[in-house]
């Protein structure tokens, strides 16, 4: 599915490839969520429009890995993705990850325990394939169950097949909602265990790329000096 933000006509139009992840990008959202608002204005701010194309998120890594498309958000930093894509010098936006676990399972609480931790705990995560914790969690020797979408990993949940779920404080909320109905109110959150920046990745592999990073990191630069109500400071 293809999106296109309409602005005032300008010279270029540059493409994205995302996946649904409220409320900071979701086709349901004004302006398709504070991520894509965001790249939005920028982009406009230089005199260009974004069109967003939605896939599932493995989908779009893989597209922006091999140069079909050139840019995709928002995705936190790992070294062993700068083979196949480019970090900007600035990011996006500062998020929140915690551990999400049934209440039973925890009645006292879970704290933001470190994956080490999680090892001599013998606990389990359940997570999307791809996804930033699944090499970390790996090299820690954390039990790491794949699923392949952000539903399915909340049925896991819910259903005891895992302990933990990782995922942003926000976005979580809401997809557990969504995912699971009124079983939401069954599971809880621990405090935030990491607060990380979260980027465009532009691809090695687009001729586009390049400029549109320069496109970015200008224009956030010029946003977040523009004054106190910039939505950037």
């Amino acid at each position: 599915m293809s999106i296109i933000i309409t602005l005032p006509a300008v010279s270029e139009e540059f493409p994205f490839a995302v996946g649904e992840w409220p409320p900071f990008i979701s086709s349901n959202e004004p302006g398709y969520g504070l991520h894509s608002e965001l790249i939005a204005e920028v982009f406009e701010s230089q005199g260009h429009t974004v069109k967003l194309e939605f896939y599932p998120w493995r989908r779009s890594l893989e597209l922006t890995k091999v140069g079909t498309l050139p840019a995709t958000y928002s995705w936190s930093y790992l070294q062993e993705r700068e083979d196949d894509f480019i970090y900007p010098e600035h990011p996006i936006d500062q998020l929140n990850d915690v551990y999400f676990y049934r209440k039973d399972r925890f009645p006292n609480g879970l704290p933001p325990l470190s994956f080490d931790e999680l090892k001599a705990r013998s606990l389990t995560v359940v997570g999307v394939e791809g996804y930033w914790y699944e090499t970390v969690l790996n090299k820690a020797g954390v039990v790491f169950q794949t699923v392949a979408t952000e539903e399915q990993a909340w049925k896991m949940l819910l259903h005891n097949r895992a302990d933990i779920f990782i995922e942003n404080d926000v976005s979580g909320d809401i997809q557990g909602r969504e995912f699971l109905g009124n079983d939401m109110d069954d599971i809880d959150r621990s405090a935030p265990f990491r607060t990380i920046p979260v980027y465009i990745m532009f691809s090695r592999h687009n001729q586009d790329a390049l400029r549109m990073m320069e496109i970015w990191d200008r224009g956030i630069t010029e946003l977040s000096v523009s004054g106190p109500d910039s939505r950037t400071q």
